[in-house]
Order: C-alpha cells, then sequence, then structure tokens
C-alpha cells in the first residue's frame, strides 16, 4: 500500500487542526433547506442504511448485513459546510436542538398462483418480490424503498456542537424485531467552526462517527438513484474543511481520514479498513459548481482465526473523479459526473465507503467485487475497474413562468408547478472474471411531479434497467403513478398512494439449462424474504421468499415527514 506524497503532507498538515478549535457551529446539516422527497412523492430516493439478518454456516456468499434503504441525506456534509457571510461563524448561545426524518411505507406485492386448490385463491399478497429491493445493489431505484428512520439530538455551545445520531429500519411492531436493524446510536461527533479573523475565510471540522457524502446527483439529497458517485464514508474519523471568497467565486478543499471495523463473521472477507480522502472545487455564484475527489482505501490486517479467507495480499480500492452541477434557475438544475474505481484485491476492503451501490470492496456480496466485478463463477478476486457517468436534470415550470413574469425571481414552490426531472447511471466494467469484462450495465428514467392543490397532487416514474449488455434477457422497466397528498405548499410532511408495474424482457428462466436467461435477484437478497432468498441462504429454520419469480404489481401507501 502507497499514499502519494501530496496525501500524507495534507494528512500531516490537516489532521492535527481540529485538536486546536473549541466552539460552535452551524452546519449545513441542520441549515440547508432540505427537502426530502422520498420517491413516491416525485423526489430524490431516500439515502441509505446499515443492517442484517446473520449468516447460515452453510452459506458465506450471502451477506449478514442487509441494507433495505436507508435515509435521505439529510444531515451528512455535502455541499458548502460552513453557512453564512464571514469568517464568523456566529456564537450560537448555548443550546439543544433536534432534527428528524421517518419514511413509514406499507407495501404488498401480488402474485398467483399457478394450481391453485379449489380454497385457494388464485391471486396471492405478500411482501413485495422485486428485482430493485436491496438498497446495495446495481438494480436498486427507490420505487420500492424501505422503512427508516433516523433522529439527531444536538448540543450547541459557543462554535462547538454535539451530535448523536439514531438509526433503523424494519419498524418492529408491524413486523418482527431484527436486531441488527436497529442501529441504536450510530453516530456521533463534534462539530467546531471557530472565528477566523478574515471575513472571507471559513473553517469547519468535524470528529467522531459521521457521514461525509459526495457525488449526490440532488441538490440536497442523493438523487433519483439515491447513490453516491464518489462515496459517502463509514467510519469514525475527522474532516476538515475551508472555504474563501474571491469576489464571486467560493474556493474550497477538504480532507478527511477514517478507519472502519468489520463485521467479524467467519464468512465476511472485509477487514479492517482505512480510508483517506481529499476534495476540492470552486462555485461561481452559487451557481455553477465544479468538484474534484479522491478516495483511497485500504486494509492490511493480519489472518483472523477461523476466517474463510486466509493468506491473501493486501487490498485496496480508489476512487478518483470530478462533477459539475448548474442551477440556471429557469433553465433548470443539472448535475454530471465521472468517477473512476480502480480495485485490487478489494474482496478484503471492508465498507468504509459506501460508492455507486456498493458498500466498500467486498463486505460480504454487498460490495464492488459481488455488484460489479464478479461473474456466476467469481473469478476476480476483487480485481478491476468501473468507470460510471451519472446525470440528472430537472425543470420546473412554474419557475419558468415566473422568470417570464419578472425575469430573475424564482419559485419556491408556493402554488401549482409540474417538475419534470430526467436521470441515468452507466457504468463501464473492467474485470479479471471474463464474464463480466467489458461489460455495460446501463439504466435510465424520468419522472413527473404535478403540484395542483395545496394539499393535492400527482406524479408518475418510470424506470429502464440494463444491468447486463451481454445478456438483454435481465432487462427490466417500472412505471409507478402516484397519488400525493401534503397539509399545504410548503408541508415537510406527506402520504403517497403509488402503483407499480413491472415489465420484464424475460419473467423467469423456468426449467431450462440457462439461469441467467431472466431477470436475476441480487447478489445479496434482503433477508429474510426478500426476491432471491430461500431457506438455504439464510439462518437455518427461517422462511424464505414466498415466490421464486418476481412481482408484475406493487401497491404501496407511505407516510414520511422531515423536520
Amino acid at each position: 500500500m502507497r499514499l502519494s506524497s501530496l496525501t500524507m503532507v495534507l494528512c500531516g498538515v490537516l489532521a492535527p487542526l481540529p485538536a486546536l478549535a473549541q466552539g460552535d457551529p452551524k452546519a449545513a446539516e441542520e441549515d440547508a433547506p432540505v427537502q426530502m422527497q422520498n420517491t413516491s412523492a416525485g423526489g430524490a430516493a431516500a439515502a441509505p442504511a446499515k443492517p442484517a439478518p446473520a449468516q447460515t454456516a452453510q452459506k458465506p456468499a450471502v451477506p449478514d448485513v442487509q441494507t433495505p434503504q436507508g435515509p435521505p441525506p439529510s444531515f451528512g456534509n455535502s455541499s458548502p459546510v460552513v453557512t453564512g457571510s464571514g469568517g464568523n461563524a456566529g456564537n450560537k448561545a448555548e443550546g439543544f436542538d433536534f432534527h428528524g426524518y421517518f419514511r413509514a411505507p406499507m407495501r404488498i406485492g401480488m402474485g398467483a398462483r399457478d394450481n391453485p386448490l379449489p380454497d385457494q385463491s388464485r391471486t396471492t399478497l405478500h411482501a413485495p418480490v422485486v428485482p430493485d429491493d436491496q438498497y446495495l445493489n446495481w438494480q436498486y431505484t427507490g420505487h420500492q424503498a424501505r422503512d427508516w428512520a433516523e433522529l439527531y439530538f444536538s448540543y450547541s455551545k459557543g462554535w462547538a456542537k454535539a451530535t448523536a445520531g439514531i438509526l433503523a429500519f424494519n419498524f418492529t411492531d408491524a413486523a418482527w424485531k431484527e436486531n441488527l436493524a436497529q442501529f441504536g446510536i450510530a453516530q456521533g461527533w463534534v462539530t467546531l467552526t471557530p472565528e477566523l479573523p478574515w471575513q472571507n475565510v471559513r473553517l469547519e471540522a468535524k470528529v467522531g462517527s459521521f457521514w461525509g457524502r459526495y457525488g449526490m446527483a440532488g441538490r440536497y439529497d442523493a438523487g433519483y438513484y439515491d447513490t453516491f458517485l464518489f462515496g459517502r464514508t463509514h467510519t469514525l474519523g475527522e474532516t476538515l474543511r475551508m472555504e474563501i471568497d474571491v469576489a464571486d467565486w467560493t474556493l474550497w478543499g477538504e480532507q478527511g481520514f477514517g478507519v472502519r471495523r468489520p463485521n467479524p463473521s467467519i464468512y465476511n472477507d472485509a477487514r479492517f479498513t482505512l480510508v483517506n480522502h481529499l476534495h476540492a472545487g470552486v462555485s461561481w455564484k452559487k451557481t455553477v459548481d465544479l468538484s474534484l475527489h479522491h478516495f483511497y482505501t485500504w486494509a492490511q490486517e493480519e489472518d483472523r482465526p477461523g476466517s474463510a479467507l486466509t493468506n491473501v495480499p493486501n487490498g485496496n480500492m480508489s476512487v478518483i473523479g470530478a462533477d459539475v452541477r448548474v442551477d440556471a434557475n429557469m433553465y433548470g438544475y443539472l448535475y454530471a459526473g465521472f468517477s473512476h474505481i480502480s480495485a485490487e484485491n478489494a474482496r478484503v476492503v471492508g465498507p468504509a465507503v459506501e460508492v455507486i451501490h456498493a458498500n466498500g470492496g467486498g463486505e460480504f456480496a454487498l460490495g464492488i467485487t459481488s455488484n460489479y466485478l464478479d461473474g456466476p463463477t467469481r473469478q476476480s478476486n476483487g480485481n478491476g475497474a468501473v468507470n460510471t457517468l451519472l446525470a440528472q436534470y430537472e425543470l420546473s415550470i412554474a419557475n419558468i413562468l415566473t422568470n417570464m413574469k419578472t425575469p430573475g425571481q424564482r419559485y419556491w414552490g408556493e402554488g401549482p408547478d409540474l417538475k419534470i426531472a430526467a436521470f441515468t447511471m452507466v457504468n463501464f466494467i473492467s474485470s479479471d472474471d471474463p464474464d463480466m469484462d467489458g461489460v455495460r450495465k446501463l439504466k435510465y428514467g424520468f419522472d413527473l411531479n404535478g403540484r395542483i392543490k395545496s394539499w393535492f397532487g400527482l406524479g408518475m416514474r418510470f424506470d429502464r434497467l440494463q444491468p447486463n449488455s451481454r445478456i438483454p434477457e435481465q432487462s427490466f422497466a417500472i412505471l409507478s403513478p402516484r397519488i400525493v397528498f401534503r397539509s399545504d405548499w410548503l408541508a415537510h410532511e406527506e402520504i403517497a398512494l403509488q402503483y407499480s408495474r413491472y415489465f420484464f424482457n424475460q419473467r423467469e428462466c423456468g426449467n431450462t439449462a440457462e439461469p441467467l436467461l431472466c431477470t436475476q435477484p441480487p447478489a445479496a437478497p434482503t433477508l429474510p424474504d426478500g426476491f432471491g432468498a430461500t431457506t438455504t441462504n439464510q439462518d437455518p429454520g427461517n422462511r424464505g421468499a414466498p415466490a421464486t419469480r418476481p412481482d408484475l404489481n406493487v401497491i404501496r401507501l407511505q407516510a414520511s415527514i422531515w423536520w
């Protein structure tokens, strides 16, 4: 493992600085006008979580951490982190604060019995069995995002703030108590924004367990695909960020370092993992933002007693790339970015960084190795590369009309509107596994969100997914019309009723000798009863999915709110 001299110098210079400050911030995580639109409401999918049913001793390939869906990225450090004008972040009085979000969807999948008995109905009802159910899988879309809650409690004094986060999914009163889905106190960190003698300079330091999020396609969230082009950190560590205003320009730089302890299951190949990351960017009049990003994660831990994988080389995974976002007011909002992921023996690299729907390099079957580099015979050994293009464009008809009436003005949501969004992601794979070398993955879609009354709206989302350019039979599409209810134009809460229709190129393989020539379940099914989950790939005694073929129809009623 080698770090560039630049990385080492920056780490040595920047890492000690947080210890020099003690005070109070007003971080963007709680200042930004976060609009947590769930996919049912026509916004970006919510951000992610980290849970899991346990592992059976006979099936090491199935992950013990099954993440169905996580939170909208509401409280991370993704946008310019220090708010307000000038170098003085403000001496906020001592006090407590409370923010949060939850999403509570009722989901019903519709199946059918091929040969029902006299006292059985042909139509069956069950938890949805769909190919886009697993959050940490390339096929995820957000159409069927699962329940999720996050609560953030903070205490501020001067220019220091302490924050603790409680996260969970799988609401137990309506399901069953899955211990690994209840994260408890999942995050805790201190944020420092010291007062500086320069009015155009801002500094922020964070130390502890928190998310750093980079490459989000949405204005305030991770976009319609709810993923991170460069990465979201899941570590204990630090970040240091500085911003400088020069006329109409803002220059910024950020450095971070952290570690991640792996799940110690003998079937988890991932090991103790470290990550160093560097970011820099420039913003012009808060209209055009250009950013550069670099992550380097690596593992060099000894073999653990009882491990199923021994005597393997150190592993590493790097992510580099750039993105641009343009907020052109009446002409809409555009995000576009490119990332290059390079992996060497990455199956031992733990989930310190979540990137393009994958959790690290080799965390069970949730990482880059299983999601991109491995084919059916798993020959990559975590070696390969993934080049990714991600883009999202949004346009508001009401904003266009507002600007036509009063140039330069902006529609702020108080009134009828039709919002149009288009989005796409394409991945080009190079791998030591010949089954995946040269494969291209492509997904694209659009969303219409019509706000008719202050309390009522209509919407529709469509997605087309092509998981493997060599096997068109695996492709599928989803169409989801919805009805949305809110208490006011700018309400934080939302109730949405959605119907989803799935269209499969080949719904099931049947009894053929070609098990790949049909829609495939995720590499890591959402246990215990998601698409692809069976009694043989989870804890003994659990029942698997009620059907082996995916559903055509799903109904969803969801309540969500942020505060």
